[in-house]
């Protein structure tokens, strides 16, 4: 009888708790509710949350493109400025990203931003230096939430096989939030 109550307890405790009696929404819907995208042509797509953000990822072997909706109550940000004054818009070491121009998405005329990530870091135990990549960034005003739109590939070296900023920028224009 302990077991079974003990058990019951368990279950109870792992259940997710819905807020204010409201179903809890998967990152997947909380996405396509908002906004409509065009996946480019042979890319995956996954989804997850991650600092209170839904996030769909799509990827193309190292090619990374990160759809993140934040704003919400759990997110890392509440709004827009919160974001580009925060250390995630911010290059490895604290420097402001570079601004590479304007450019319309969803409607919105949005400033596009470049900063330097670290992909890799050497093995635990070994002295050497971090793999750096860089990463395209926008924001993107939908409602009260708002989304980060990023771009980065995976490696330091360029890809001579497939140019992912292509795609990244069709994914752009193809990009709406939605009512």
């Amino acid at each position: 009888m302990k077991t079974f109550i003990l058990s019951l307890l368990l279950a109870l405790a792992a259940a997710p708790l819905q807020a204010k009696g409201l179903p809890v929404q998967k990152p997947q819907e909380k996405i396509s509710a908002a906004a409509a995208y065009t996946v480019p042509a042979g890319w995956t797509i996954s989804y997850r949350t991650e600092q209170g953000d839904a996030q769909a990822i799509l990827e193309k072997d190292m090619h990374i493109i990160t759809i993140r909706l934040a704003g919400e109550e759990k997110s890392r940000y509440k709004r827009r400025g919160d974001f580009l004054a925060g250390m995630e818009a911010r290059s490895h070491g604290g420097k402001r990203a570079e601004k590479l121009g304007g450019l319309k998405v969803a409607g919105q005329n949005v400033m596009i931003y470049r900063r330097e990530i670290i992909v890799s870091l050497p093995p635990p135990g070994e002295l050497g230096p971090s793999t750096k990549t860089e990463e395209e960034f926008c924001t993107v005003q939908a409602g009260k939430r708002f989304f980060i739109l990023s771009y980065s590939y995976g490696d330091s070296i360029p890809d001579p096989t497939y140019n992912g900023l292509k795609a990244w920028r069709g994914l752009l224009k193809s990009f709406k939030i939605k009512r």
